[in-house]
């Protein structure tokens, strides 16, 4: 019968931490995501616009970009967070309420214990696998776009480069494409320094798929080897296709955060990589787990420190997690540094900053059990 009214008090208890914590918690994801992806909006908005291309397109580059910025939006709501729980807690006294009633720290604090491992754990997965799939994959939707000719802007009396031509005409209407005066001088590709030449013509883009262009009554000329002499031929129509993608386009070279972690062990193993890429891709490698661990590790010292806030302002709270993760992200930038310069500290400096925080809620606790 004890225990059975134990179990329920628990129950009881975790549903109203979790109660107190998780709307917090999922504010606070929301901000750190915005804040996070507000930096790449403004950059894929004017790529949209000038490129002509669906809005629906930036959502899908979000899409690819939200497990790359939940690796560090999570571990930062949760410090945020649960700083603002306890201290929210501790100020209106139901931290003493508790512990006068019988519960303990450990039984107060298990399920945001309990939390902060399912975090981690799933951080593992997206720094391992998750994120740098995804940075590909927003990688190559950005790279697609910007090889992209949606529209061509056409000024009378200037050259305009479409393709592997170059475009001139005395006049254009932007409005409805009417063209007068028209040469086309080939620059790349076969038949190269081709030229083709018309008193009008019309161009229109068509979506999804490239610019044309339609010349009547020109002339074809063909540069031959003797410079003296050349090669030409009348046509009454001529049409011309550029599609929107470049089909030559060189395959592009992933980053260091573009491949995943089965990716950066089997990159380890080549003998021909350079020292350097070995200490970054090391580097790298270890610095996924450390910082999948963040949650875990920034539990020990941000659970003595919201236990401490009696009877302030939740300002506080703020100010301290924000310490908190100043102190952390920067130890684990030291520890970055560190790898990357020498390959003997690649493997472990990674873990710097998790070591200095559980040493430092090491010493928190010990204070706080001591009162």
């Amino acid at each position: 019968m004890t225990y059975s009214i134990i179990s329920l008090s628990m129950r009881i208890l975790t549903r109203y931490l979790l109660r107190t914590f998780l709307p917090i918690f999922a504010l606070c994801v929301v901000l750190c995501l915005g804040v996070l992806l507000m930096n790449y909006f403004v950059k894929l908005f004017n790529v949209a616009v000038v490129k002509g291309i669906s809005p629906v397109w930036i959502l899908l580059c979000f899409s690819r970009l939200l497990p790359n910025f939940l690796s560090l939006a999570l571990p930062m709501a949760y410090v945020v967070s649960l700083l603002l729980s306890l201290g929210q807690l501790s100020d209106t006294g139901e931290v003493l309420a508790l512990r006068s009633a019988g519960f303990s720290f450990r039984e107060i604090l298990a399920p945001f214990f309990i939390l902060s491992a399912c975090l981690s754990g799933l951080l593992l997965y997206i720094n391992h696998i998750a994120s740098p799939d995804g940075f590909r994959a927003f990688r190559d939707l950005y790279t697609d776009a910007m090889s992209q000719v949606s529209r061509v802007s056409l000024e009378p009396r200037t050259l305009t480069r479409v393709g592997d031509w170059e475009l001139y005409a005395d006049a254009a209407d932007e409005g409805n494409g009417e063209l007068s005066g028209v040469r086309l001088i080939k620059r790349e590709g076969n038949y190269k320094r081709l030229r083709v030449c018309a008193p009008q013509g019309r161009t229109w883009a068509e979506k999804g798929r490239g610019v044309h262009m339609e010349l009547k009554d020109g002339t074809l000329l063909w540069p031959n080897d003797d410079p003296a002499s050349r090669t030409s031929s009348t046509f009454g129509r001529y049409h011309f296709f550029h599609p929107f993608a470049d089909p030559r386009r060189a395959v592009r070279t992933p980053d260091l955060q573009e491949l995943n972690t089965p990716r950066l062990r089997e990159a380890l193993k080549d003998p021909s990589l350079t020292a350097q890429k070995r200490r970054e891709y090391t580097t790298e490698a270890v610095l996924r787990s450390a910082g999948a661990l963040a949650p875990f590790v920034l539990f020990w010292i941000s659970c003595p420190l919201g236990l401490s806030i009696e009877r302030r302002s939740r300002a506080v709270s703020f100010g301290l997690s924000l310490v908190v993760m100043f102190g952390y992200y920067g130890f684990l930038a030291l520890g970055i540094g560190l790898g990357r310069r020498d390959l003997a500290w690649s493997p472990w400096s990674p873990w710097l900053a998790d070591a200095v925080c559980l040493a430092c809620g090491g010493v928190l606790w010990r204070r706080r059990l001591s009162r």
